[in-house]
């Protein structure tokens, strides 16, 4: 029986670990476009930061705007400007902030915990809201659970999220906290009253596509015939959902939670300036307004390698959760 085991280990190896390092090189590249187009679109917004830093405006010679862009390294080709900017960031070396005096590695350690936390609360509180209700709604199709849960989901979808954080501010005024951040040293309840809104905010338009895309796939699958087989058999309705039609239904909420992962983290920029919160939003709009190349860099070099690692992953799960994957990779 061992011997059985290992032989087949050594089979699956390299379906495993070809698609895999497949998965990686491309994820790599897309990584290193991403990144580039905006090194590049940075280049090209109006304004430079070489005669900000120099000095007050009407004191500044051309030489002295010109020493500055030479010490900043502004001077070279864009290319490889590039070049030494992204080997420095795989060494985990971000530079310095041209405006805040400080490493960008330090200004982004605090603030990425923030946007990540939000960002994996609203994923969460989706998650948690979607799935039973779609559940419902494929189980009671056409009644009026089903038709409320589509109107709240189409009035989510429609909805901006930076709209929707300024309408929670509204109602929830002097109920729960509409503005700052407690950190989880100050009490598991402080934090979670101060991040609860934004993260109503941030996950209702992702709420809402996991709710529609599992709904839709679960009413697609109990119409199929191994579920008609299965209810022939008497077997239990908790059984055929959890085992059979929700296992099925859910390889397009798996898509769905790969492309809205940077979703997630792009809107979070936009509530965390509605609510006040101090993470990569606020850098990234201080970042922008003053010029700050190396810390708008370093903040979308973040929100990239995080948006494909996420897709990665869950192409990973593809191959765990449909086997019919695996068949075709091998």
């Amino acid at each position: 029986m061992l011997a059985v085991r290992l032989s087949r280990a050594r089979r699956l190896g390299p379906r495993v670990v070809l698609p895999l390092a497949g998965s990686v090189l491309q994820a790599a590249v897309v990584a290193a476009a991403a990144t580039f187009v905006v090194f590049l679109l940075m280049r090209l917004i109006p304004g430079d930061p070489a005669r900000i830093l120099a000095g007050p405006g009407g004191s500044v010679t051309p030489e002295q705007v010109e020493r500055t862009r030479r010490e900043l390294g502004l001077d070279d080709p864009i290319a490889l400007q590039y070049w030494n900017w992204i080997t420095d960031a795989v060494r985990g070396d971000f530079g310095n902030s041209l405006v805040l005096n400080d490493t960008v590695a330090e200004l982004l350690a605090d603030r990425l915990v923030i946007t990540l936390q939000l960002s994996v609360y609203a994923f969460t509180l989706a998650v948690v809201l979607a799935i039973p209700l779609s559940l419902v709604a494929a189980r009671r199709q056409g009644a009026i659970a089903d038709k409320l849960s589509r109107l709240a989901g189409a009035t989510g979808v429609a909805v901006p999220s930076f709209w929707l954080a300024l309408l929670l501010i509204i109602v929830a005024q002097g109920v729960l906290p509409t503005f700052g951040y407690a950190p989880l040293s100050e009490g598991l309840g402080a934090h979670l009253g101060h991040m609860l809104l934004p993260a109503l905010a941030l996950g209702a338009g992702f709420a809402t596509l996991v709710f529609e895309t599992t709904r839709a796939g679960l009413i697609d699958t109990l119409s199929s015939d191994y579920v008609r087989t299965a209810r022939a058999f008497q077997i239990p309705e908790r059984r055929i959902y959890g085992r059979y039609a929700l296992r099925n239904a859910f390889l397009p909420t798996l898509t769905i939670f790969g492309l809205e992962a940077g979703a997630l983290m792009a809107g979070a920029l936009l509530v965390e300036n509605a609510f006040a919160l101090p993470g990569m939003g606020r850098l990234i709009v201080q970042g922008v307004l003053s010029r700050d190349y190396p810390v708008v860099q370093a903040c979308i070099l973040v929100i990239v390698v995080v948006f494909v690692a996420v897709n990665l992953l869950m192409d990973l799960l593809y191959a765990v959760v449909d086997p019919r994957v695996r068949r075709s990779r091998g």
